[in-house]
Order: structure tokens, then C-alpha cells, then sequence
């Protein structure tokens, strides 16, 4: 791993020299899966079409990056990276790492991270530069807006169900009925990501219920169904599980966000976790039929 500090005048000059370059596209080597202060200080300089390097514009989490390119942090922000054959490399605030050649034959990583950058990543571009700060403020709500619709989908079987509220004020206390209004299972919490533990679903039609301290309370039904959610094999190739999960739950609610939204929240919730900012994700997934 190649890690070196940057003086500021160097990083003037590496950008002033990249206005000449056109950043290109790449096969992919790896993902940003974390930011740390401002996305705009972490700046990624990339060969262009011309030869000289050139910045990415606006980078975020779940930018495809590519062999050779140079990510330096500055003003305070740091980065993890995902890179394929270095597995988590962080970059500091005043460090840079110049992404490394792949080792071994070619892999369907490449492919996967395409799909990434062609089809995520620009809706990921479309999101405020700050996370947006959940709760206490508006009224209460599911942070998924789209289970307010009734037509959210839940594969059946045994899980753990990650039910996140927005708004309100809390602590929170969310609840599962069956169709009959009998409480299956409940959980509470200060934080807005709630789960309810050790479920086991058969399909047929239930009701969340989520209310706050202040007495608010909102519900949507959803729907267990014994399909499997169709989950694309086009990222199976990203050999990190987590961003790997991220990249097909988001590809899930992208394609079917008034049915599929929920199983995506849930899709990522079950991976291991490895360093993403699955709030950045979340917050895309639940961006899709907002």
C-alpha cells in the first residue's frame, strides 16, 4: 500500500495541471465505501484521454475508482477505500494513495464495478453533499416513504427486519401484527434504525407499526410473499460482501422501488460489515419512488 503526504502546494499543482485532461471511464478496481468530513475534499486525480491526470468530479460513496488513480484527502476528511487485491485502505486527512495494479488474472470484478459506475453511481451523485440529519424534526414517518403505498414486498422465511424512521421524536418503538392485529414482535430504541429479531414470516399480509415519545404513531402494510426478490447477478463479481450487497440492494429498489425497496433495506442490513456508509446508501435506496 502506498500511502504518502501531500504538501498544499502540491495539490495545487497536481489540479492545475489536471485542467488540461478529461477524467475517463474505467473497468474498475475498487470503491470509496466511506467519507469522513466533506465528499469535495477528497480529491481524486485520474489519467485522462489525453495522458494527464484530471479530476473526478464530485466524488462519493460508491465511486468506481481505477488503477492509477491518485485519492488524497485534505481540509480534515479522510476515506476508506475497497480496492480489489488490497482489501480496506484508509486515507487520512494529508495522506494520498495511488490505486494499485490488479494481481492475478482478470476477474468479473471489472464488469461488476461498470455497472456500478453506469448505473448507481449517478443517482448517488444526485444526493445533498451532507447526510441528512434524521429526526427529532418533521412529523413522524417511515424514512422508506414508499411503505405508506401497501404495496411493499417481503420474502418469506426466517430474517431479521430493519425498520427505519424518520422524523418524530424519540425514542421509537416499532411493531409487527399479523393480519388478524395480534403483535408478533416489537423493539424499541433511541436511534432511528430499528430491527425486530428472529422472525419467521409466512406469506400472507402484515402491518408495521412505528410511534414516538410523543405519542405519534404511523403504520403500512406489507406484504410476505414466497417469491425471491430478483436480485441481479451483474455485481457478483465485487469480492467485498458489503459493497457487493449495497450495489444489488440498490440495484433492487432502482428497478422495483414500489414493491422491492424494503427486501433491498434489508439486503444490505444482512451483510457483514467491512467499513461502508450503508446511511448513504439507505438514503439512496430510499430516494428511488420518493
Amino acid at each position: 500500500m502506498s500511502i504518502n503526504k501531500w504538501g498544499t502546494a502540491g495539490v495545487v499543482s497536481l489540479a492545475l495541471a489536471a485542467m488540461a485532461g478529461t477524467a475517463s471511464a474505467c473497468a474498475g478496481a475498487g470503491v470509496i465505501t466511506r467519507i469522513v468530513g466533506k465528499p469535495q475534499d477528497i480529491v481524486i486525480l485520474r489519467v485522462g484521454s489525453a495522458g494527464q491526470r484530471a479530476p473526478v468530479a464530485r466524488p462519493r460513496v460508491l465511486e468506481v475508482l481505477c488503477e492509477s488513480d491518485t485519492i488524497h484527502a485534505q481540509n480534515g476528511a479522510a476515506a476508506t477505500l475497497s480496492i480489489d487485491g488490497a482489501a480496506t485502505v484508509k486515507v487520512q486527512a494529508g495522506e494520498s494513495y495511488t490505486v494499485v495494479a490488479r494481481k492475478g488474472p482478470p476477474t468479473l470484478a471489472g464488469n461488476a464495478y461498470r455497472n456500478v459506475s453506469d448505473h448507481l453511481l449517478p443517482d448517488m451523485k444526485r444526493q445533498p453533499w451532507d447526510v441528512r440529519l434524521r429526526g427529532p424534526g418533521p412529523a413522524l414517518g417511515f424514512a422508506l416513504t414508499s411503505l405508506a403505498s401497501g404495496h411493499q414486498n417481503l420474502a418469506a422465511g426466517s430474517q431479521n427486519l430493519l425498520v427505519r424512521i424518520d422524523g418524530g421524536v424519540g425514542a421509537y418503538k416499532v411493531q409487527l401484527l399479523d393480519g388478524a392485529g395480534s403483535v408478533l414482535s416489537q423493539a424499541a430504541g433511541a436511534g432511528n434504525d430499528i430491527v425486530l429479531t428472529r422472525l419467521n414470516l409466512a406469506p400472507g399480509v402484515y402491518v408495521l407499526e412505528a410511534a414516538d415519545s410523543s405519542g405519534a404513531k404511523v403504520e403500512a402494510k406489507v406484504t410476505v410473499v414466497a417469491d425471491r426478490p430478483p436480485l441481479s447477478p451483474d455485481y457478483d463479481g465485487i469480492a467485498d460482501r458489503e459493497v457487493q450487497a449495497a450495489a444489488r440492494a440498490a440495484d433492487l429498489a432502482r428497478n422495483n422501488s414500489d414493491t422491492w425497496s424494503l427486501q433491498a433495506e434489508q439486503v444490505l442490513n444482512d451483510a457483514p460489515t467491512t467499513g461502508l456508509d450503508r446511511e448513504s446508501v439507505f438514503k439512496l435506496i430510499e430516494s428511488y419512488g420518493a
